[in-house]
């Protein structure tokens, strides 16, 4: 490449930031310093470009179908804050609640979803606002994959202990 096209770049790091960097450099088996940089560089671009699009990050084992959502500060903008919505304790779901309920949002959305219910309806026969119906579509839109994502987790385990939730045929 032709030095006119390149540009050089030099800053000065901290021993931890330089540790880091060394560490990474091992991780990713990059041959030079500069090529774990870059890496670090396009790896923090990708996920940038994803999260843009709307879509969060996961690390997993899949083997043990466990899964744990990733925040990295800086590329994904910071959680919006819900009015009818909460985070509660859950041993593996980390999608929120309808708040003062053991209700979590998807629920109320896929019965939504399923029953063909209005907003007004869905209000009532939930007994909540049309402003938190609303909330729980706005959020649960936002966050469809992780929603399926613990849907698939739940279909697993019940099937794990012999458990069906699909509907039996009736032969006729």
């Amino acid at each position: 490449m032709p030095a006119k096209d390149r540009k050089r770049e030099n800053f000065d790091v901290t021993p931890e930031q330089e540790a880091e960097i060394d560490h990474f450099q091992h991780l990713v088996k990059a041959s030079t310093r500069k090529d774990a940089v870059l890496t670090a560089v396009r790896l923090a671009l990708h996920l940038a470009c994803e999260a843009r699009e709307g879509y969060q990050i996961f690390v997993g084992n899949e083997k043990r179908g466990e899964y744990r959502r990733v925040i990295v500060p800086g590329v994904e903008p910071p959680p919006m804050k819900w009015k009818y919505l909460v985070e509660r304790p859950h041993s593996w779901k980390s999608q929120l609640f309808v708040k003062g309920r053991r209700l979590p949002a998807a629920n109320v959305w896929s019965s939504m979803l399923v029953e063909k219910m209005s907003i007004e309806e869905t209000a009532e026969d939930w007994d909540l606002p049309v402003e938190a119906i609303e909330e729980i579509i706005s959020y649960c839109e936002a966050n469809k994959s992780l929603i399926e994502m613990e849907a698939a987790e739940e279909r697993q385990w019940l099937e794990e202990r012999g458990i069906s939730i699909d509907p039996k045929s009736s032969s006729r």
